[in-house]
């Protein structure tokens, strides 16, 4: 079968930019981010200000209840966010930053930085566009594969 696909493809390259992030030294269990600490870190940084609660990340990264209290847990014991209770609804608890992750911030940066020059190597700017218009279409269609379930 020499069929391409593009499922695995982007999961292939999924797991290659978390390799590449996870290398950053900052918490987790062995001393180091995980993908996904990395990727809520980046949305919570992106989203400072705001309230955000658990559901917030369930929807962002498209996930379940159960793993999004899983990976909330160990960021939250790994010193990067505490959950704080909301005066108006005592079963809401919103995710902070601490001073610590405020700290890893500039690692990330620095990271990502770093691994979208070494990706992004070679290509134009046309190309990059079309790249990220192509993503666009596979989630629009994914999407309406998803609402016709």
């Amino acid at each position: 079968m020499n069929k391409r696909h593009i499922g695995y493809a982007v999961k292939s390259l999924g797991r290659r930019i978390d390799r590449a992030i996870e290398n950053i030294p900052a918490a987790g269990e062995n001393g180091k981010l995980t993908g996904v600490q990395f990727w809520m870190l980046n949305f919570l940084f992106r989203n400072a200000g705001k309230d955000i609660f658990q559901r917030d990340v369930e929807t962002e990264f498209k996930i379940r209840r159960s793993t999004a209290t899983e990976i909330l847990k160990s960021m939250e014991s790994a010193g990067l966010i505490r959950r704080v209770p909301v005066g108006y609804d005592a079963r809401l608890k919103k995710i902070e930053l601490t001073g610590y992750a405020d700290e890893v911030r500039r690692q990330l940066q620095a990271q990502v930085e770093r691994a979208e020059r070494e990706m992004t190597r070679g290509f134009t700017e046309e190309e990059l566009d079309a790249f990220f218009d192509y993503v666009a279409r596979f989630q629009k269609n994914l999407s309406q594969m998803e609402r016709q379930s």
